[in-house]
C-alpha cells in the first residue's frame, strides 16, 4: 500500500487503528473507537474552555458565552455533532474500505497501538503545557 494517503484522512486512520485494537481485545470495536475519539475531543474542549476563560480573565472581560448553560453547550454541542458525524462516516460498510486502505500502511509499523491509545494523554499534557506557559498551572 501507499506509505501515506494523499487526502487528509488522519482521523480515518486513527479510527481504523482504534477499531482494530478494540476488535483484537473483543470489545465492540466501532462503539469503543467512537467513545475513545469523543474522550479525546472532550479533553480538547475542556482545555479550550479553560484557556478561553483564562484569556478573558487576563483581559478583565467576562466570557458570557461560557457562563451557566452556555458553558455546558460549549462542551455538549460539539460532542453530539461529533458523535453524529462518526455514526454517519463510520457505518458498517465503511469499515472494510478502511481496513483495505490502511492494512499495509507504513504508519502501522511506525506507530504502535499504545501510541494511538495514549492520544488523550498527549492532549492533556499539551493542555497542561499551555496552562503552564500562560502562568495558570
Amino acid at each position: 500500500g501507499k506509505p501515506f494517503p494523499a487526502e487528509p484522512t488522519n482521523m480515518d486512520y486513527i479510527f481504523y487503528r482504534l477499531y482494530r485494537m478494540y476488535e483484537k481485545h473483543g470489545d465492540p470495536p466501532c462503539l469503543s473507537a467512537v467513545i475513545h475519539l469523543c474522550y479525546s475531543l472532550g479533553i480538547s474542549l475542556g482545555i479550550a474552555y479553560f484557556a478561553i476563560k483564562e484569556w478573558y480573565d487576563l483581559q478583565h472581560k467576562e466570557a458570557w458565552f461560557l457562563e451557566g448553560l452556555y458553558g455546558l453547550y460549549f462542551m455538549l454541542v460539539p460532542l453530539c455533532l461529533f458523535i453524529l458525524y462518526c455514526s454517519i462516516r463510520y457505518r458498517k460498510r465503511k469499515i472494510p474500505a478502511l481496513k483495505k486502505k490502511y492494512q499495509g500502511c507504513v504508519r502501522n509499523k511506525l506507530i504502535t497501538d499504545w501510541m494511538i491509545f495514549c492520544i488523550p494523554v498527549y492532549i492533556a499534557v499539551i493542555g497542561f503545557l499551555i496552562f503552564y506557559k500562560m502562568g495558570v498551572a
